[in-house]
């Protein structure tokens, strides 16, 4: 009987392969123009900026350097696929705005805001504003407790929102979206790499001191 992580792998690879076929299709110089991305022609590798880290993706055989999590790495050429060049607007919208995905985009939102209340019920305004800074985070003016612009990739950004908690209230937290970001990722991948800025948030946290009571 395969094991979960065996059944993870088979899975990652039948995905994997379709995803790297379909980006053969395009030139390096194409690619680089629609996704903002780069390209190192000497050493035949794209760099996409994601979450504060360079991703080196090889080309012509489309292999991410780096050992990502298996989504991320999908994403990310995913990303390099749909992409199309469209201009970011500066405008904002919920996942469930986006085109054609009202019912699977309100799920997202409503998994995003649990997130927000079961990781960051204790954490401080500034804790969390330093674990965006930590991902590449612009902090901008908003209604929220604090709002950072975290780049998913170049042309995926996402805006976070953050209420902190106190003892009435749960921390709580929305994220948004551009409103040309269809252009850049189909719902599941952007519902996606939305729930992984948030994982990756609170991976940047502080680690809470633990004291033993003598």
């Amino acid at each position: 009987m395969e094991t979960f992580n065996e059944i993870k792998s088979r899975q990652f690879q039948a995905m994997l392969e379709p995803a790297q076929d379909k980006l053969k299709k395009y030139s390096p110089e194409d690619i680089c123009k629609k996704a903002n991305i780069t390209y190192n022609e000497s050493e035949k590798t794209f760099c996409i900026q994601s979450m504060g880290k360079n991703i080196f993706v090889h080309y012509p055989d489309f292999v991410v350097e780096q050992s990502l999590e298996m989504w991320h790495h999908l994403t990310l050429l995913q990303y390099m696929d749909t992409a199309d060049g469209a201009p970011l607007t500066g405008r904002w919208k919920s996942l469930q705005q986006m085109r054609g995905s009202f019912a699977r985009g309100s799920g997202f939102d409503k998994d995003i805001g649990i997130m927000f209340e079961r990781y960051f019920s204790d954490i401080t305004e500034e804790e969390f504003r330093s674990a965006c800074e930590r991902l590449g985070g612009v902090v901008v003016d908003g209604k929220a407790d604090v709002s950072v612009i975290i780049p998913y990739a170049p042309m995926f950004k996402v805006l976070v929102n953050f209420w902190e908690g106190d003892d009435e209230f749960p921390a709580s937290g929305k994220v948004l979206v551009d409103e040309n970001a269809e252009h850049y990722l189909e719902i599941e991948a952007a519902g996606g790499a939305c729930s992984a800025v948030i994982m990756e948030i609170k991976k940047n946290l502080p680690a809470k001191a633990e004291f033993e009571i003598l």
